[in-house]
């Protein structure tokens, strides 16, 4: 009976902690608890932008804070502002034109070429095949390996000790059963 009785108590305890985090993750996904609702200072979009070291606790930090950039030193004692400016515009790739992709035959003849060239650049402007001005090409970024002939198979020395190996398990497994027996 007693049994029982710690396992429904247990049980309750379960659900009323789990019934407080599910409440609390409803809460901080509307925002209530601050996540969502930032005002003031809090508000201000902060990135750093770069930090470099110049001695043992003092170093030089980039930072852009709504549309501003400030170059800041940081040292144990406190942070001096040494300049601020605007932030550079960030940087945007626009397409104008249509991007085609290419077909399987295409990519699969491109890779063939590549194969058949050797270790040409992709620069290389002789071997490559002429484009038309409104597609863009795109090629492959690595070349395929070429098979293996003889996999690697490491041996039981190499595998000693590690999760790969049969010993280790062989160990795990009897340490369990003489905890049991014992």
């Amino acid at each position: 009976m007693d049994t029982l009785v710690i396992a429904l108590r247990v049980a309750l305890s379960l659900g009323v902690v789990l019934a407080l985090m599910w409440a609390l993750h409803r809460r901080m996904q509307k925002g209530q608890f601050g996540a969502g609702r930032t005002r003031g200072r809090r508000s201000a979009s902060l990135e750093v932008v770069a930090r470099q070291g110049i001695g043992g606790k003092a170093s030089v930090v980039v930072v852009d804070v709504d549309g501003q950039r400030l170059v800041l030193g940081v040292a144990e004692h406190g942070v001096t502002l040494l300049t601020s400016g605007q932030a550079p515009a960030p940087e945007l790739t626009i397409v104008t034109g249509p991007v085609a992709l290419p077909t399987a035959d295409a990519f699969r003849a491109e890779l063939d070429r590549q194969d058949e060239g050797g270790a040409g650049l992709p620069s290389d402007t002789a071997a490559a095949p002429a484009v038309s001005d409104d597609v863009l090409p795109l090629r492959p970024r690595g070349r395929r390996a070429a098979p293996r002939t003889n996999p690697v198979v490491p041996t039981a020395a190499q595998l000693q000790g590690s999760v790969l190996s049969a010993d280790t398990w062989r160990q795990a497994a009897s340490a369990l059963r003489s905890r049991r027996t014992g």
